[in-house]
Parts: C-alpha cells; structure tokens; sequence
C-alpha cells in the first residue's frame, strides 16, 4: 500500500511538472513550435518516462484548455454568486472579474493563438470545448433570467446571457492580443463598465 500510494503521489507530480511546462513553452514558442521532448526536459522528466503520463503533446494541450476552461466556469459561477448575494458591489465585483479573466487570457496569449487550428484538426477537442461552452451559457442564462437585479432588456434571457458572454468574452480576446500589459487596465475598466450598464444600468 505504502509502494502504491508512493507511485500515486509521483504520478500526480510528474503530471503537474508536465503540463506547466507544456504551457510554459506553449506561451513562449507556441503550440506547433514546441515538441515533447522539449517538454519533458523542461519538467524533469525522462523523455522515456513522459509516454507513462500523456500519449502525446495534443493530449497535454487538451488537458491545458480543460483546466482554463473549468476555471473560467468557476470564475463565473462564483461572480454571479456574489452579484446576488451582494448587489450593491456589483460594479466592483465585475470589475475585478474582468481584470481577472483578461490577465489570464494575457498570459496564455501565445498558446491561445493556435487554437482554432488546433480545434479544426481535432473535432474531439471541439466536443469537450462544447460541452463547456453550454454549461458557461447555462449559468449566464439562469443568471438573466432568475436575478432580481437584473434588467431585463428583453423578453428573452437568451439574447441577454449571449449578449454578455460575447461582450466580455469577445472584447477579452481581443485585447488581450493585441495590448502590452501596461495598456490593460482602461479597456478594463471600459469593458466592465459597459457590462454593469447592460446588466445593471437604467
């Protein structure tokens, strides 16, 4: 049992090493430009090893966007948590939550560029994206339509929960790509703003 729990405990570790050094050299070289060998010289792993733990570099890039995209659920569960629970600081919360999500679609800006090559030569990946993508659109739509603090800007929760999501989902892209880091924090501002209008705002 000891020998068992040993391996196990090895085992988790070694995965750890792996995929943050994969997201490491994804954001530094990009997907297509990084190999597992270098991946495994990166997280001290023997490259005969590195097969025990992922079959190949694609399962590790999945394994990658799974985690960044179960945060992002998380993220919004917990902000649509506050903003009903504390209404008054709703302005601030989302605020925070936008700087949040925007430094993290920063720092894996590299890595995120390759994405939707990836996505189209691995329908698979697409599935498990999906499956996301309806959860996330499902508490954003729960949210619109069951908040007494929302303002229903129309008849259909729906158009309001896509109209969020792609507001900051869209504009968080899209900036994180194209700004340096000290040029985030007022389209930051702005884009949180324009989210508590919509939400919020008379």
């Amino acid at each position: 049992m000891a020998k068992e729990k040993k391996i196990q405990e090895r085992t988790i570790v070694n995965r750890k090493k792996i995929l943050d050094s994969a997201r490491q050299l994804f954001n530094e070289k990009g997907y297509y430009h990084t190999n597992t060998k270098e991946i495994a010289k990166e997280a001290d792993v023997a490259t005969g090893s590195f097969y025990n733990y992922f079959p190949d570099k694609l399962s590790i890039f999945q394994e990658i966007m799974i985690m960044h995209l179960k945060r992002n659920y998380d993220d919004l569960c917990e902000l649509t948590k506050k903003l009903n629970e504390h209404p008054h600081l709703a302005e601030a919360t989302i605020i925070n939550y936008v700087h949040t999500g925007m430094d993290h679609a920063y720092e894996n800006r590299v890595m995120f560029q390759d994405f939707d090559s990836i996505l189209q030569a691995n329908p698979q990946l697409g599935e498990i994206i999906g499956a996301f993508y309806n959860k996330i659109m499902t508490e954003i739509y729960n949210f619109c339509k069951d908040s007494p603090y929302v303002i229903k800007r129309t008849a259909n929760p729906l158009v309001m929960s896509r109209m969020a999501y792609f507001v900051i989902q869209g504009t968080s892209e899209l900036m994180s790509k194209q700004l340096e880091d000290g040029d985030k924090k007022e389209y930051e501002e702005q884009l949180a703003q324009i989210v508590y209008w919509y939400l919020f705002g008379n």
